[in-house]
């Protein structure tokens, strides 16, 4: 039986009665068997922490919506990050680097991963270091990463232990 870790985009469409495609998502995560343990990463909380935070300080979004979303997210099993996850993240990053910018890692090491342009297509990657840091988690602990966010594909395609389901 797979266990699965919500990604951040599936905790806020999910939970988000008002998202455009609350009903579609929320149909393919209630899909998934009943029995299999949901997690939610300790990262995430914090994304959707932030995202609550400073739409309460711009003044913008519906506040009781995101602090009812925050509050519901934490029901779920919170999975933290160890020095076990920060040894699988080192492995995973490597191999994304090693996939999409080998050519370029000879002559320099772009800073940050949010740069890291695909090799072939000349196209920025839009991975985030939180990204990984939940795929790492998933892939630590072998459960399966549920995302909504089809470009987190490009970290599986890397290191295919890291275990995906886009819904």
């Amino acid at each position: 039986m797979d266990a699965y870790l919500l990604d951040t985009t599936v905790l806020s469409i999910y939970l988000d009665p008002s998202h455009p495609h609350h009903l579609a998502k929320g149909q393919s995560l209630a899909a998934l068997p009943t029995q299999s343990p949901q997690f939610v990463s300790a990262v995430a909380l914090a994304e959707l922490g932030f995202g609550t935070s400073l739409a309460g300080l711009l003044g913008k979004g519906n506040l009781a919506t995101l602090n009812a979303m925050l509050v519901q997210a934490r029901t779920y099993a919170v999975l933290d990050i160890t020095h076990h996850t920060a040894s699988v993240y080192a492995e995973v990053k490597s191999k994304v680097a090693h996939r999409y910018l080998a050519k370029t890692l000879r002559k320099h090491r772009p800073k940050y991963i949010e740069e890291w342009v695909d090799k072939a297509t000349g196209q920025k990657l839009a991975i985030d270091e939180n990204d990984l840091w939940m795929c790492a988690q998933a892939k630590e602990r072998d459960i399966v990463f549920v995302t909504a966010d089809a470009r987190m594909k490009r970290i599986s395609d890397a290191d295919p232990d890291v275990r995906l389901l886009v819904i």
